[in-house]
């Protein structure tokens, strides 16, 4: 198993530098860049940007995973963060993943001043997105010319192959996934159901994450890839999950994730919800170094 945070909120830098280090010295995993232009109930709470903050968590650490959880595709070319994703796997010695997703909270395009796409169209942009970041990445001059999306002519520094994430929850986005993600990211609500003051219970939460994982595997299997080569993420912020109020609680919570196929957790620091300073130093300290060395939770 694998274990990873996501900075989401600013603070000063030397504060974020000596939380990294000493994140990284505890053992985690990953460290991820909460990529959100809107932020808070006003929206008014402070963000760094994501592609930068990732670099400065890069030049901060030294063995930990570094990269964004996940970029809006609508923010950004594909060719400038393709670009963007190179040079952060450069600076990090090869520690780079491409965090992407079609952009699940409307009020970031919003605060952009982009509109919403229709939901028949994010599939098809997400699978021609992919397409001009991964050929990047793999190196050489591109050449693109899709509906939504063109490159011409370009390229970035090469560089060993850089993993891919695509967060994906419909069964669209889910089949994009399936051709071109190296890991697959969920979470349980989705922002659609938040804005509407929804919040999947424990057991909706695993049930419905259970059947994203075999769509994708029927995804896969589709796509003539073998389901197994697409490793399972699962992000625990936005679900009634309560795994930092026991170090029992997180054993359950990840063991009963675990059972459905996901091998890697991640989770917003500062912690959401209810949660145990206490407990949150325990597990760091005496449970996630047996999970990853293959202790059933």
């Amino acid at each position: 198993m694998r274990f990873g945070l996501m900075t989401h909120e600013a603070a000063p830098w030397p504060e974020l530098v000596a939380r990294w280090q000493g994140f990284e010295a505890a053992g985690w995993d990953a460290l991820w860049a909460g990529d959100h232009l809107w932020s808070g109930p006003d929206g008014a709470k402070p963000r760094f940007e994501a592609w930068l903050l990732a670099a400065g968590i890069a030049g901060a650490t030294s063995t930990a995973t570094v990269g964004t959880l996940v970029s809006a595709i609508g923010m950004r070319n594909p060719s400038v963060l393709a670009k963007q994703a190179v040079t952060l796997d450069h600076m990090s010695g090869g520690r780079a993943v491409v965090g992407l997703g079609v952009g699940g909270n409307p009020k970031d395009l919003a605060a952009a001043g982009l509109t919403p796409w229709p939901v028949a169209e994010r599939g098809p942009r997400l699978a021609e997105y992919c397409a001009v970041v991964r050929a990047m990445l793999d190196g050489g001059p591109v050449s693109c010319d899709g509906n939504h999306y063109r490159a011409s002519g370009v390229s970035a520094p090469a560089a060993d192959r850089v993993p891919l994430l695509i967060a994906a929850h419909l069964p669209a986005t889910i089949r994009v996934a399936a051709r071109y993600a190296d890991v697959w990211s969920t979470y349980g609500t989705l922002f659609s159901q938040l804005a509407q003051g929804m919040s999947l219970t424990p057991e909706e939460s695993l049930a419905v994450t259970a059947r994203r994982s075999a769509l994708l595997d029927a995804e896969c299997e589709r796509a003539g890839r073998d389901p197994a080569s697409v490793r399972r993420s699962f992000m625990l912020a936005f679900t009634q999950d309560t795994p930092w109020v026991s170090v029992q609680h997180f054993r359950d919570t990840i063991g009963r994730y675990a059972d459905i196929g996901i091998t890697e957790f991640m989770f917003p620091f500062p912690l959401q919800g209810k949660h145990d300073p206490d407990v949150f130093a325990e597990v760091v300290a005496s449970v996630l170094p047996k999970l990853r060395t293959g202790e059933r939770p």
